[in-house]
């Protein structure tokens, strides 16, 4: 499927997700693509972090409203208490740098540590907002 069919499919997407087992960031030319599509269609592109994060910083210079992700909190099964410590750990960076964002995915485990951590003091330093509250705020090109 092309970028194009997805964005027709879905017109309420904001941009794309890098995979994290396969993305585009080992590729530059898929890289260079991806951007240039992004950057017509005026899309944004979150990246996994790897290595120098080459593909967000070339979005970014392209124009591509881009940012990189924190952290996967939950990607190998973490219990909820190591979920709220990367939650926390979260907080204190986006207290440094204006906002990071955080992946997880619908499981159980991991709901119920959103909501725990949710109701800790710790958490009212924080909003919790859409990731394209934070597309093109942490260009780092």
């Amino acid at each position: 499927m092309t970028l194009d069919v997805a964005f027709s499919a879905l017109p309420e997407a904001v941009g794309v997700l890098e995979g994290v087992s396969t993305g585009v960031q080992e590729n530059r030319e898929a890289s260079d693509q991806v951007t240039q599509i992004l950057a017509a269609s005026g899309h944004g592109f979150v990246v996994q972090s790897k290595g120098l994060n080459t593909a967000q910083k070339l979005a970014a210079r392209a124009g591509v409203p881009s940012a990189t992700v924190f952290r996967d909190f939950d990607s190998a099964d973490q219990t909820p208490t190591v979920i709220r410590r990367f939650l926390d750990q979260a907080a204190f960076r986006a207290g440094q740098e204006g906002g990071v964002i955080m992946m997880g995915r619908l499981r159980a485990d991991t709901i119920s540590a959103l909501i725990l951590w949710g109701l800790q003091d710790r958490a009212s330093r924080v909003d919790l907002a859409p990731v394209s509250a934070l597309l093109g705020t942490q260009n780092d090109g």
